[in-house]
């Protein structure tokens, strides 16, 4: 029996720093289903990380107790009134709030363990919590657990990644389930995709690791035992990272359900090689449904192809059907709902690519789409690329679709990103074209694989709810066209009519929350006032004239690494190395040089030459920043360096290959 280390843990779930974004869904569950125990709406999900981390320190502990304050509005103090230890976890999008916490538990004087995504080399959290874990927990929680309780607890753990047999097993008991409207499960941990602006592979690998069966069937057990029967998100990066391996889970999963007599509604995230014609993947399809999978959420990103060739999203463009084909093709296999990651503020997006976006959006039979702005984030190739190339600004928020973008964008302003985004919230959130997606969607799912979880009173009260408030004049537009479709497909009164109904209103319910986001992000954007940089692009930040050069801090060694800064004309500046803002306004230049060139890879030698190359003419054309140093010297340095530094290589390499794939996409256009 493990030897307790202290009376009593506290483990607690900050609060979201969203309040009118996506993944605020206050005021549609406020609608549809009744509130908790404090008078509050549910929260849509629980906090499945510190859920398993609960059990796990169970027998660490005389007494613990999770607190998820989304849900419980008690002062901090009194939610930790009595613990020896906190434990606090949460995501980027709860930073604000976590740091919040945490700085308040600090001065509480309580030991406070603080880990989530959250948690960066870089976060101020590390000069406010006593221990931090990055990443993954499982394979150093014991050494921490064991430094707490000897006193060796090191300030700061990196977590590697965890053998499947050691995930954290939830338990569920630790919350009341009916603070929530969704439960949630992990069933494999990774994604083999290498999209750029994705931070899944670099935090948890690109090797598709599977939950043992027998805890994803004991988790099942337990969420049956205390009476849930309602959906259950499965959280996966990508359910079918490995298709092999997720075909095997997805029987797994119906057995499971079998043997409990009950398969609950659910729902996860995937790629869309979903709709590939492989035999594996009309397998998967079949076994969707037959396990209950209502919908599932789909990373679609952008309809601009040369985006998503930038952006590394190869699997969007297999085979031969379109992006809305295959959702449709998707949907019709299944019988499931489709929702829609869509992202504006690539590279190979501009003031032109706005309408098609927008007119992507709404030929689907998406109704669900979380439409957000590009961002950087931590150990991204995007952040690594934009920091490089001198565009990046500053750490996101983790939520994007806070209408902020934290880097200046290639062929537009940060005024125009932001404008845009608003613009497509606008028009895929009206209400023609949100209903219209609406009905298609009701034209093509089944309504039975999402279950009658809820109660007849609360489904009585929500229709009440929806059709006599904000809003209610487009519902009851709306209803009757809805009540023609399931009349056209169902029997009336039947389950299914009465399941594709309430389909209906839930997606009304949801409207309300989408149309609050957007008038919210109106009014932010009215009174955002933009400097003279934010309305220029990363090209007219370059063209800009240089006014003055200052020196920061003098390197020992060469003045080549001397730290500078540049003041442009548009009142912004630049600062690095002569070297590193030299190399910003090489990159432009080196793309120039490949169109210039042949289409054959060049060598090692001639990828050198090139960038010597493109230095010359920064150096002609921007003499201020060498400040006085002869060519020859910096040519010197160049040779030296570049020649031996083989990751300059590998990366002229892949920019070159994605050059090739571009060149060729516009060739075919």
């Amino acid at each position: 029996m493990t030897e307790p280390i202290a009376v009593k843990a506290v483990l607690i779930y900050p609060r979201f720093d969203t309040s009118d974004t996506f993944w605020s869904y206050a005021r549609s569950l406020g609608l549809y289903a009744s509130g908790n125990r404090f008078g509050l709406p549910k929260r849509l999900l629980p906090p499945l990380g510190l859920l398993g981390l609960y059990r796990h320190l169970k027998p660490y502990y005389r007494e613990i107790e999770l607190i998820d304050r989304n849900v419980d509005p008690r002062p901090l103090a009194e939610q930790i009134g009595d613990a020896d230890h906190v434990y606090m976890g949460g995501m980027s999008a709860q930073q604000h709030s976590l740091y919040r916490d945490a700085e308040q538990v600090r001065q509480s004087g309580k030991t406070l363990i603080v880990g989530g995504t959250a948690v960066t080399p870089d976060s101020p959290l590390l000069d406010v919590a006593d221990h931090l874990i990055e990443n993954e927990a499982e394979m150093v929680i014991d050494d921490l657990l064991q430094g707490l309780s000897d006193g060796s607890a090191r300030h700061y753990y990196r977590g590697a990644v965890t053998p499947a047999d050691r995930f954290f097993q939830p338990d569920f008991s630790a919350i009341d389930l009916q603070d929530y409207a969704h439960m949630a499960l992990q069933i494999s941990r990774g994604c083999p995709e290498s999209c750029e602006f994705c931070d899944i592979p670099s935090r948890f690998g690109k090797n598709y690791r599977v939950t043992p069966w027998r805890q994803t069937a004991a988790a099942f057990r337990q969420l049956t035992e205390l009476g849930w029967s309602g959906p259950v998100f499965i959280v996966d990066d990508n359910f079918i990272g490995n298709p092999r391996k997720a075909l095997e889970a997805l029987r797994h999963l119906y057995h499971i359900g079998e043997d409990l007599g009950i398969h609950h509604p659910k729902y996860t995230e995937m790629t869309l090689r979903f709709a590939d014609d492989s035999t594996v993947m009309q397998e998967l399809r079949h076994w969707f449904r037959r396990c209950n999978f209502s919908q599932s959420f789909y990373g679609v990103e952008t309809p601009n192809k040369a985006a998503l060739r930038e952006t590394d999203k190869q699997q969007n463009l297999r085979g031969d059907k379109g992006l809305v084909e295959k959702l449709a093709y998707i949907s019709e296999q299944t019988g499931s709902g489709v929702m829609m990651g869509m992202i504006y503020g690539f590279d190979h997006d501009s003031d032109d690519t706005v309408e098609p976006f927008i007119d992507f959006v709404n030929a689907t039979h998406a109704p669900i789409v979380m439409a957000g702005l590009l961002n950087a984030l931590p150990r991204t190739a995007l952040m690594e690329r934009l920091k490089k190339e001198g565009r990046f600004i500053q750490h996101s928020s983790g939520n994007n679709s806070d209408g902020v973008i934290n880097f200046i964008p290639l062929n537009f302003s940060i005024e125009q990103a932001e404008r845009n985004y608003l613009k497509i919230l606008q028009a895929i959130y009206h209400p023609d074209a949100y209903f219209k997606r609406v009905m298609r969607h009701l034209q093509r799912v089944d309504p039975l694989l999402k279950g009658d979880f809820r109660d007849r009173r609360e489904q009585l009260s929500a229709v009440i709810k929806i059709l006599s408030r904000q809003n209610a004049l487009n519902y009851w537009r709306y209803l009757f066209q809805a009540l023609k479709i399931a009349g056209r497909r169902f029997p009336a009164g039947s389950a299914a009519y009465t399941a594709l109904t309430a389909e209906y209103f839930a997606l009304c319910a949801q409207y309300t929350h989408f149309i609050g986001q957007t008038r919210a992000l109106q009014r932010q954007i009215e009174h955002r006032r933009y400097q003279g940089w934010q309305r220029c692009s990363w090209r007219q930040v370059l063209a800009a004239e240089i006014e003055a050069v200052e020196l920061l801090q003098a390197h020992p060694d060469t003045p080549l690494l001397d730290t500078i800064r540049l003041d442009l004309a548009l009142d912004h500046c630049l600062t690095g190395t002569r070297l590193q803002l030299m190399e910003y306004y090489c990159e432009p230049l080196i793309w120039q040089a490949f169109a210039d060139g042949a289409d054959a890879m060049p060598s090692d030698r001639q990828f050198v030459a090139l960038q010597i190359e493109a230095f010359a003419a920064v150096y002609r054309q921007r003499t201020a920043i060498a400040g006085g140093i002869a060519w020859e010297e910096i040519e010197r340095h160049l040779q030296a360096t570049l020649a031996q530094n083989h990751d300059f290589v590998l990366q002229m390499r892949r920019r070159f290959r994605k050059f090739l794939a571009l060149k060729a996409l516009s060739d075919e256009c």
